[in-house]
């Protein structure tokens, strides 16, 4: 069995998996992490900042000198974004799908990506499962690149 399906089958197992996905809608928010609250003092030029993200759940912004990241909720599971590059920036608009009226069940977020550093010429569509209980992982992401890289990760993002 592939080690993307154990690590999404685990992550769906602490996460609850999700609704009926059927009536989720997206919502957007746009976030300028370095204005967001210090999580954390600069430790080896790491930056760390929470912001407030759809329904209260946590965002938060890790930012080096050559990369960031993004992770939600208070227990998100450490792990990579993606095989398929080395250096990341997150970029700044959050689509949250859930059901309608409800809280978010989760998350998408574009990344400029690439190989080295100074030259991010790809984008990645990360999407994340974000668990009522605070859990959050990454499902899954999409080439940013591709013509229904939006519906993709959507459709990802609903299982």
């Amino acid at each position: 069995m592939p080690m993307r399906t154990i690590a999404l089958g685990f992550c769906l197992a602490l996460t609850g998996g999700n609704a009926v996905a059927e009536n989720w809608t997206s919502d957007y928010t746009s976030h300028d992490y370095g204005k967001c609250r210090k999580a954390k003092p600069d430790d080896q030029g790491v930056s760390v900042h929470r912001c407030a993200g759809k329904a209260g759940i946590p965002v938060i912004w890790t930012a080096g000198d050559d990369s960031s990241s993004v992770d939600f909720s208070t227990r998100p599971i450490a792990e990579t974004i993606s095989d398929k590059a080395s250096f990341f920036e997150a970029g700044r608009t959050i689509e949250w799908r859930g059901p309608r009226g409800g809280r978010p069940q989760a998350a998408i977020l574009r990344y400029a990506t690439g190989r080295n550093v100074g030259k991010l010429d790809g984008s990645r569509l990360v999407v994340y499962r974000l668990g009522p209980d605070g859990v959050s992982c990454v499902i899954g992401s999409v080439d940013g690149r591709s013509r229904d890289a939006n519906a993709a990760a959507r459709r990802l993002a609903d299982e």
